[in-house]
């Protein structure tokens, strides 16, 4: 996992200004009294056109700076839950890795139940297989090609509870996907 100073790094060389800048950007938006919506609002037209991908870096500088002032955690969503996720590139197939995952699941994951039927797509660049768990827990598992015979594998779950869920799911996702 980055460091907060490794985030703050990335997020200046993004956006092309010190972080004491950004952050007081985003204390003139209303600071810790703001919603993550209303600073993300605030700082997003100040980098369009100004910064690739302007978006994306608005939404990690609005994580870093709920991060500094206490208002999240590192893996924390805006409404409190957690999210992770694990990655492997492993020899093979999308579509049949996917398969393969789908079979090893069954009907449950980490020893808890799936609450439904999964769900599988594909786009032209990924495979996704997702589903519901009890208790409010979602699980996404994505397939990319990155070369003829290797496929980067992506494990993410959301909608946790805690960072102890986090880091527990973490644990299981790298696991499990060795089992790929």
């Amino acid at each position: 996992m980055a460091t907060k100073a490794q985030n703050i790094a990335s997020i200046e060389k993004a956006l092309g200004e010190p972080w004491a800048d950004t952050r007081a950007r985003l204390e003139a938006a209303g600071g810790a009294s703001a919603s993550h919506k209303e600073l993300a609002d605030a700082l997003y037209p100040q980098f369009d056109g100004r910064v690739d991908n302007h978006g994306w870096w608005v939404q990690g500088a609005v994580v870093a700076y709920e991060q500094e002032i206490g208002r999240r955690v590192p893996g924390q969503r805006a409404d409190g839950t957690f999210d992770v996720a694990v990655s492997r590139t492993i020899p093979g197939d999308r579509s049949a890795l996917i398969e393969k995952f789908a079979s090893l699941v069954g009907d449950t994951l980490n020893e808890v139940a799936l609450d439904g039927d999964p769900r599988t797509s594909e786009t032209a660049k990924r495979s996704f297989w997702r589903a519901n768990l009890e208790g409010g827990t979602k699980v996404e598992a994505a397939a990319e090609t990155k070369s003829e015979d290797k496929t980067l594998f992506v494990l993410t779950t959301s909608k946790l509870p805690s960072p102890e869920a986090l880091e527990e799911w973490r644990a299981f996702g790298k696991d499990f996907l060795k089992q790929l």
